[in-house]
């Protein structure tokens, strides 16, 4: 079904235009199109390409603003059914999506119209997560919250890079190195599945579904058909330890999945790993994105690589029939 509401856009050279805000299909949507319009956006990520959302999100969808048939901005939406509904929510593995502008169009203009029609078209927001212009105006029923990722920059060389870890970090990184690591390079994602099924998903609040390992599997499979993975195993012995899955795209790594066995924390395994891909993407103009989550005991590990914040947009939105919007605002209440 297509939606279609018509909003006022201010481009940069201060035209006003009158455009039409679609709401398309991910079967009305061309990859071709969408994929190039992303890599020419600004705010381009690996995430809001077609290829990658329709292997996380099969049954996305996207809000499209147009002018004389022609893309102005669009905004990638991750659906899925629930209650009958289509219901928006982030995917596993997609930590950032938002708005995508073509050049000359006011980002904080094309926000503001999409994030409009976005409530008129979905009744259910689970979880949005994106970067938006610090001007933008949210609408009253979206509910807002400020959240962080920790990113490196890898512009300066190595030896400058190694003295902005933390004193921690450096005497943590100096034992991995004595523990005589060796590294092993893969397309092999069970060894790091099963490191994390015996090691870190009792941890995980309500458990880890299988499907989240067949995404997982998925996923890596599509990256290395794209040229973009990079998963790395360090061992010892001969034994799988601990292991990095990075996606490496345009000048973003993002560092996707992790998980150590009891010998890989004692050696620093990860660390060793992280510090690997550091040293070799050293005086670039990549950054390396540790995808952190909001916890702070994670997000001081990877700060303690020399990272810096990176601050992003979260949001909900619920306007469900009753029983269920009051069914639902109570198990958030109580998860909370």
């Amino acid at each position: 079904m297509l939606f279609k509401k018509f909003g006022v856009l201010l481009v940069s050279n201060q035209t006003i235009i009158h455009v039409p805000v679609l709401l398309l299909h991910r079967s009305q949507l061309d990859s071709t199109q969408w994929d190039d319009f992303i890599a020419a956006s600004p705010q381009q990520i690996l995430y809001a390409y077609s290829w990658y959302l329709d292997t996380v999100s099969p049954d996305w969808k996207a809000l499209v603003l147009t002018e004389n048939g022609q893309w102005q901005a669009v905004m990638p939406l991750p659906c899925r059914q629930k209650w009958g509904l289509k219901v928006i929510h982030q995917p596993f593995f997609c930590q950032l999506l938002g708005i995508f502008t073509h050049s000359n169009v006011d980002f904080r203009e094309a926000s503001n119209l999409l994030l409009s029609q976005l409530t008129t078209s979905f009744r259910y927001v689970s979880i949005y997560t994106g970067c938006f212009a610090a001007q933008t105006v949210f609408p009253n029923s979206l509910k807002i919250k400020k959240a962080s990722n920790i990113v490196l920059p890898l512009h300066l060389p190595y030896t400058v890079l190694f003295q902005n870890y933390s004193n921690d970090r450096k005497t943590n990184l100096k034992r991995a190195q004595r523990f005589g690591w060796q590294s092993k390079q893969s397309t092999d994602i069970e060894p790091i599945i099963q490191l994390f099924q015996r090691n870190h998903s009792s941890q995980i609040v309500g458990g880890v579904s299988e499907k989240a390992y067949d995404l997982l599997r998925k996923l890596t499979a599509v990256l290395a058909q794209k040229n973009t993975l990079r998963l790395v195993y360090a061992t010892k012995d001969g034994r799988i330890e601990a292991g990095a899955l990075f996606a490496i795209f345009e000048n973003r790594i993002i560092y996707l999945f992790n998980a150590a066995s009891p010998t890989g924390r004692k050696g620093n395994g990860r660390t060793w790993l992280i510090d690997q891909i550091i040293q070799e993407y050293a005086s670039t103009d990549f950054v390396f994105d540790f995808e952190s989550p909001e916890l702070a005991s994670i997000a001081s590990f990877y700060q303690s690589f020399g990272g810096v914040e990176e601050t992003y947009t979260q949001f909900t939105f619920n306007d469900l029939p009753f029983p269920l919007k009051q069914i639902q605002n109570w198990r958030i209440e109580k998860l909370a």
